[in-house]
This record gives C-alpha cells, sequence and structure tokens, in this order.
C-alpha cells in the first residue's frame, strides 16, 4: 500500500497520523551521486507537519506500534509518554526544506559570480530560492576584478600548482515555505573539507545570512579541477516546522482528516494546472 493510516479499530487514542512511501534521490540527500532511498514520510494530519523516516527507523517504530496496538487488546494504557510513543516525532527538530546545487566551473578561470539559485525539495519541487555569491581573491586578499584580466585563464590546467583562493557567501535564501520558515540555516561541505560549514539561524522565510567564509586550495591538483569542472557543491537548507494546527481538526478521525488532505491535494493541483494553462 502506498499509505498506511495510523488509525486502529477500536481506536482509543487515534494519532492522526500517516505514513507514505517516499523516494529519495542522492542528490536530495546532499551527495553528487549514489543509490536512491526509500524512506517513509510521516505526515502528521491536524498540524500538517512532516517527518522523514529512514528503513530502519520506520521497520522498528512499525514494531513498536504492533507492540503498543497488541497491549492495548490486553488491557494496557493506549496513551504512553513521548519518549516510548513510536508515533512522536519532536515538534521542535529540524527537517529539510531542500538543496542547492551550485556549479563552481567558473572558479577553474578565476571568475566570480552571484547568483539565486533553486531550492528543491527530494520531490523536486520548487521550495525557494538560494542566494549565492563566490568571489576569486587575489594573494593578498583583495578582489578580483573584470580589469584584472592577467589573473584569468583560458585553461584551467594552468592553475596546477598554484594557490586558488576565493571567497564564498550564502546571502540569503528567498520564497521558503511558510510552514517551515523557524530557525532556518544553510550547511555545506565543500570538496575534501573534513568540517561541515553552517550559517546562523534565523526564523524568516526570506532569511538574511550574509554569511561569508574563505577558501584556499594550495597547490590545486587535477583532483580538484574534476571536482570544479564535474561536481555540483550542494548545500542544504532546513528549518523548523509551524505549529499551526486548527482545533476543529482534532475532533475529526485519521480517515476523516486523510480524506480532507486528499482534497486539498485535488484542489491545489487543479489550481496549479489552471494558472498554468
Amino acid at each position: 500500500s502506498s499509505g498506511i493510516n495510523a488509525e486502529w479499530p477500536l481506536r482509543p487514542g487515534d494519532k492522526k497520523k500517516h505514513f507514505d512511501i517516499a523516494l529519495v534521490s542522492p542528490q536530495a540527500r546532499g551527495l553528487s551521486d549514489g543509490r536512491t532511498f526509500v524512506m517513509v514520510k510521516m505526515l502528521d494530519l491536524v498540524q500538517g507537519n512532516y517527518w522523514m523516516w529512514d528503513r530502519n527507523k520506520f521497520i522498528n517504530r512499525k514494531y513498536k506500534m504492533e507492540e503498543m496496538y497488541q497491549n492495548m487488546i490486553d488491557g494496557h494504557d493506549w496513551n504512553v509518554s513521548a519518549e516510548i510513543d513510536p508515533f512522536y516525532e519532536d515538534i521542535h527538530s529540524h527537517v529539510l526544506i531542500g538543496q542547492s546545487q551550485i556549479h563552481l566551473k567558473c572558479l577553474a578561470y578565476q571568475i566570480g559570480f552571484e547568483e539565486s539559485i533553486i531550492i528543491t525539495d527530494y520531490e523536486a519541487r520548487e521550495r525557494g530560492f538560494l542566494q549565492i555569491e563566490i568571489q576569486p581573491l587575489k594573494c593578498d586578499g583583495t578582489p578580483i576584478g573584470d580589469d584584472d584580466e592577467e589573473y584569468f585563464v583560458e585553461d584551467p590546467e594552468e592553475l596546477i600548482g598554484k594557490t586558488l583562493t576565493y571567497q564564498f557567501k550564502i546571502l540569503g535564501a528567498k520564497g521558503l515555505p511558510a510552514k517551515i520558515s523557524e530557525h532556518v540555516y544553510c550547511e555545506f561541505r565543500l570538496y575534501l573539507d573534513d568540517t561541515t560549514k553552517k550559517t546562523e539561524e534565523v526564523s524568516s522565510k526570506n532569511p538574511d545570512w550574509n554569511w561569508s567564509t574563505i577558501f584556499s586550495h594550495t597547490p590545486v591538483t587535477k583532483q580538484l579541477l574534476t571536482y570544479l569542472n564535474d561536481e555540483p557543491l550542494i548545500v542544504e537548507v532546513w528549518g523548523k516546522q509551524r505549529v499551526e494546527g486548527k482545533k476543529s481538526a482534532e475532533q475529526l478521525t485519521t480517515k476523516q482528516l486523510k480524506s480532507l488532505n486528499e482534497k486539498r491535494k485535488k484542489y491545489r493541483l487543479r489550481l496549479c494546472v489552471d494558472t498554468t494553462a
């Protein structure tokens, strides 16, 4: 089945959760290549919030759900503490909004750029735009400008054995989902760097980070040039979800909430088709 409802026949404590299969590409996991993973998306039908579980986590939780249900049949209390509730997820945990792929080929020619790059989620849906600026630097740390033609190279291999230094800026993001716009931050890992770079957290659907760092590669190698030419840099955007559930939704069952959710999906799809026609 493509979906699993967290609603048991006796329903003493309807959890109002829905589970769907999600196919997550390596790029959506912050990798440049690899296998597509099968994950499970758990949706809170009241709040509209969701969490992604890997296969092992889902199987572990599923066994606990079955044990919990059997315990209820045997007369035990269905309502348990969050620490042992297999349906529980911390609403204050960060979730992945999406990721941007930044192509660094221009650096192999000592040319900088400033762009607004699309942020996509695991379903390849647009989730906003990330504003990036990359500026190659001279040996004294000043920017290489348009008039500094002596620093530009026609063949990237001219850089082999030399030093490549540049400033990397994450200026901000625009148009993030309002639902996931609390404590938003970016993180990434460049080339062979052992440490993950991370911006500060900003609560906004249009966060301004104005974050920057300087990278320096000494000496430039053939391996580095291959990376710059062929491997996109993956920048992940994370945020916390808002709690916006309606009290009226709490009075509905999982089945009723799922039906309402499906109607909303069809309406949004129809609206999208109408606006693009």
